[in-house]
């Protein structure tokens, strides 16, 4: 080997090898190289949302974010550059940042192989408040209009006070926490509706940054009857011809349908109509139309008018005898005695229909003096007479009145009764009073007394 070395051709054969494999290897290097070189694409992507990361939430609120948006320049394979832009983050750190206005850097999140060439704005503006919370009363209001004939009452709510966190510079500003509800068509009172509530500002707008606790309500909505149906109830004014009376009033309506308040409608129990006789034609049957107004306090009435039919027929007469009188509202410290009729009876002529009067008797009229004005001594006491439906009194000249003693129990009478035992009731009435002659209570002879045409006063006519 050393003989090789000591003979410079050698020497140069070996120096003349190596060159090439130098050569060849930095050759192959750099061919290598040329070949793998990545063609890097660009992209722009617009309209990053800045995702915040390390906020105290709880003890913070972050007022402000300026801008909350960035652009983005990226660079990258094509196979990298991926059309999923959630993959592109942009973040800002708040980790242990209180409060205050500051300008910070933020950082990104690329997808694997893409390189950041530029973000647009880099930095941002924020602005860190402490929180404060204020209890507030929940309010609830309607919207819309239900159902026709019915009304709205006071909406109820599960939870009447409510938790609002507001930034420290808005707190002041908080006026009410409200929610809305929606009854457009209503016709049944609403249970348990998850209403959602929002906090508004002294000039009425919503305040965007408030934190409701708890951020809905259950609500119950009651709902009333705005209408009631009530039965008619029929009078009469005016007066028939002579010799005719009334058989009948009938009406195309049973009861009408009024709508109002609920305390209007509490106080209602029927609506009257009066007939007047005195549109009688002359014929045993006349029919006219009668219109209907709402009662004082309702705003309408359904249906707006009836008609009204008048039966009249030639009158029958009858004298019905032995009519029991029944004194009312007597004093208690007082005793009466009948002078006239002494039998505490009256005879009266009546008229009617041969259908009403056939079995009409003394049973089916009331005669009633009411003695609640009447001290001791002789008094003249007009009758009040109830008569059954469409009955009446037939004219005459004299007054229907009774004559009546009055005397003070702890005195003697002047004229005494020999029918008449000494009274011996704590209501003033002797016992030959009866069912005739009572102290304070009231009678309810007669029949059919609230009917139409029943009461009848001493100068009824025909």
């Amino acid at each position: 080997m050393d003989k090789w070395l000591s003979h410079n051709n050698i020497v140069k054969i070996i120096a003349l090898v190596i060159s090439i494999i130098l050569w060849a290897m930095v050759h192959i290097d750099s061919g290598t190289t040329v070949v793998t070189t990545p063609d890097l694409k660009p992209r722009v992507i617009d309209n990053v949302n800045i995702q915040v990361t390390g906020f105290d939430s709880d003890n913070y609120v972050l007022y402000n974010l300026d801008p909350d948006k960035v652009r983005l320049e990226v660079k990258g394979r094509k196979t990298d550059l991926t059309t999923n832009f959630s993959n592109y983050r942009v973040k800002l750190n708040l980790k242990d940042v209180g409060p205050g206005t500051f300008t910070l850097p933020l950082s990104t999140e690329l997808p694997p192989g893409v390189q950041l060439v530029s973000m647009t704005p880099s930095i941002v503006n924020v602005t860190i408040e402490p929180k404060q919370t204020k209890d507030l009363p929940v309010t609830i209001i309607t919207k819309g209009t239900p159902e026709k004939g019915f009304e709205v009452g006071t909406p109820l709510t599960s939870t009447e006070i409510v938790k609002v966190t507001l930034p420290e510079s808005e707190i002041d500003d908080l006026q009410k926490v409200q929610g809305i509800i929606d009854i457009t068509g209503l016709n049944d009172s609403l249970k348990g509706k998850a209403v959602k509530l929002a906090a508004y500002d002294k000039q009425g707008e919503i305040m965007k940054n408030a934190e409701i606790s708890p951020d809905s309500v259950d609500v119950d909505v009651p709902l009333n009857k705005t209408y009631k149906s009530i039965p008619l109830e029929v009078r009469q004014t005016g007066q028939l011809p002579a010799g005719y009376v009334l058989a009948g009033v009938d009406t195309d309506l049973k009861g009408v349908v009024v709508y109002g308040s609920k305390e209007a409608m509490e106080k209602i129990t029927s609506y009257p109509i009066t007939v007047d006789l005195n549109n009688y034609k002359g014929n045993l049957e006349t029919k006219y139309t009668l219109d209907l107004t709402p009662p004082a306090g309702f705003e309408k009435i359904e249906p707006s008018s009836v008609q009204v039919t008048i039966k009249v027929e030639p009158a029958s007469q009858k004298v019905i005898d032995n009519i029991p009188i029944t004194l009312l509202n007597l004093g208690s410290n007082l005793t009466a005695r009948f002078i006239q009729p002494s039998d505490k009876k009256l005879s009266l002529t009546v008229l009617g229909t041969k259908e009403q009067l056939n079995g009409l008797n003394a049973k089916d009229v009331t005669l009633e003096a009411d003695m609640s004005k009447f001290g001791a001594g002789i008094h003249s006491v007009p009758l009040k007479v109830t008569l059954p439906h469409y009955v009446k009194l037939a004219e005459s000249e004299e007054p229907l009145e009774i004559e009546v003693e009055l005397t003070d129990k702890d005195s003697h009478p002047a004229t005494t009764d020999p029918e008449s035992p000494p009274p011996h009731n704590n209501n003033g009435e002797g016992s030959d009073h009866g069912s005739t002659a009572e102290g304070n209570g009231d009678s309810s002879g007669g029949t059919d007394s609230n009917n139409v045409g029943n009461n009848t006063d001493s100068n009824s006519g025909g």
